[in-house]
């Protein structure tokens, strides 16, 4: 190559190194042990951990944590960086309370004291096969106000991607995503015994374009939680994971003051689960235009009463001493598809409107039904209300006590087609379908 050949791919490269940002062509890795973390020697290092942390945000830069056990207390992500655990890492929470300061930000006045925290955070990735672990046994048995929420909560956030990792035995909820938008959950673990007490699994609270797939989620209060306080949540979509859940695997509300639409749950397998999937709406919000697909559930578990399939419309305070003394509008239920549920339970599917607002274009198709060592319907009834002690409100029906498979109370306009119910011996043996309350219900393209 002649002189001017070489000059020109000189120049070339000159003017691309200086249209590319620095922090595109340096990527800086920051491991930990090089802000001065060492592993296994019960010493914590969360100020090291931090500083590496806050080296590499910003920057496109990679956070390492190699093999080996990390003792830290609370830790906060930045923007602009990704956060690898290494096969073999574990990040392990300090048992002292202290070391988790209350964030305001989750929640003003709520005391959540999160182990990990991305807050206000844009295209942060989290990576890697090592773990959270947050040190539960050593919170259980506390006052909620004395304990970490939060194995790992993102919020306020945009374009975050959440792989592989493992995050397990927290004090109380295990991972967060709140308020935030365009954000992939994918072949996460999430695990706490099934005794443990208030381990949500994932809350998903007050986001959009939520896509979670491939996880496994065995805990110890609900499996996957969609949470609506301001805002609505739309286009959630959760595929192909096993949730076990010592109460609801799937379950909507708690919290239901605004709604969800527009989302799908497919090729999911529910086990051990006192509910497989519930929807409360207890706040005054709406649920619209939401589709389960490809679903296996079988119930079970400690509690005496099981649901594959339970949607409530109540109006419920947000306190035991204040339930019966809120008045707001009654929530509303329209547009939900089953389609493709093999259940195997011991119990039953309830779906309850309310007068003032019947649950409203419902559809259950390709649904087979075992039952299997059959409860006692009437004397279990009693609407569950969660695990505080909530007194009835007048005017809101319960039909829990129908002895039917399936109930459908106060249900406006449904269609019913190849639902397939069996009772496993003479003793699991009901009627297979109960309808008080309920008008324009089509069974097969019928009307009964």
């Amino acid at each position: 190559m002649n002189m001017i050949g070489r000059l020109l791919i000189a120049i070339t490269l000159a003017l691309v190194a200086a249209l590319v940002p620095a922090t595109a062509m340096a990527q800086p890795v920051c491991d930990v042990r090089a802000s001065g973390a060492r592993p296994d020697d019960d010493v914590p290092d969360t100020a090291a951990v931090q500083r590496a942390i806050d080296a590499c945000r910003d920057r496109g830069g990679r956070v390492v944590v190699p093999q080996g056990r990390w003792i830290v207390g609370q830790l906060t992500l930045g923007s602009t960086m990704e956060f690898h655990l290494a096969p073999g890492a574990v990040l392990v929470a300090s048992t002292r309370l202290e070391d988790f300061p209350v964030v305001d930000a989750i929640g003003p006045g709520s005391g959540h004291r999160p182990f990990i925290i991305a807050p206000g955070v844009r295209d942060l990735s989290i990576s890697g096969t090592g773990t959270i672990d947050g040190s539960g046994a050593s919170y259980w048995g506390k006052e909620d106000r004395d304990r970490i929420r939060f194995g790992l909560i993102v919020q306020a956030c945009q374009n975050v991607k959440i792989r592989d990792i493992t995050v397990r035995d927290t004090p109380m909820f295990l991972m967060g995503v709140m308020d935030c938008d365009n954000v992939v959950v994918d072949g996460v673990t999430l695990t706490a015994p099934p005794t443990s007490p208030n381990t949500d699994g994932l809350q998903i609270i007050d986001s959009v374009d939520v896509r979670i797939s491939n996880c496994l989620i065995a805990v110890g209060d609900d499996g996957i939680v969609p949470k609506m306080r301001r805002r609505m949540i739309e286009r959630l979509q959760v595929s192909n994971c096993h949730i076990m859940s010592d109460d609801g695997a799937i379950k909507f509300g708690t919290r239901s003051n605004s709604g969800m639409r527009d989302s799908l749950f497919s090729n999911i397998t529910i086990t051990q689960s006192r509910y497989g999937i519930a929807l409360f709406m207890i706040h005054g919000g709406v649920y619209e235009n939401i589709r389960f697909d490809n679903i296996r559930i079988a119930t079970g578990g400690r509690h005496p009463r099981h649901y594959p399939i339970f949607i409530d419309v109540d109006d419920r305070a947000d306190a035991p001493d204040q339930q019966g003394a809120q008045r707001r509008p009654v929530g509303r239920v329209h547009g939900i598809t089953f389609d493709g549920i093999d259940i195997t339970t011991a119990g039953n599917i309830v779906i309850g409107g309310h007068p003032k607002s019947p649950v409203t274009d419902l559809t259950l198709t390709n649904i087979r039904m075992r039952v299997v060592d059959a409860q006692n319907l009437r004397q279990l009834a009693g609407k569950p209300l969660g695990n505080r002690t909530y007194r009835p409100v007048p005017g809101s029906p319960d039909y829990t006590g129908v002895n039917a498979q399936i109930v459908l109370g106060n249900v406006e306009g449904a269609m019913l087609r190849g639902v397939d119910v069996q009772a496993v011996t003479p003793n699991d043996a009901r009627p297979a379908l109960a309808m008080p309350d309920s008008r324009n219900i089509r069974l097969d393209g019928t009307h009964p």
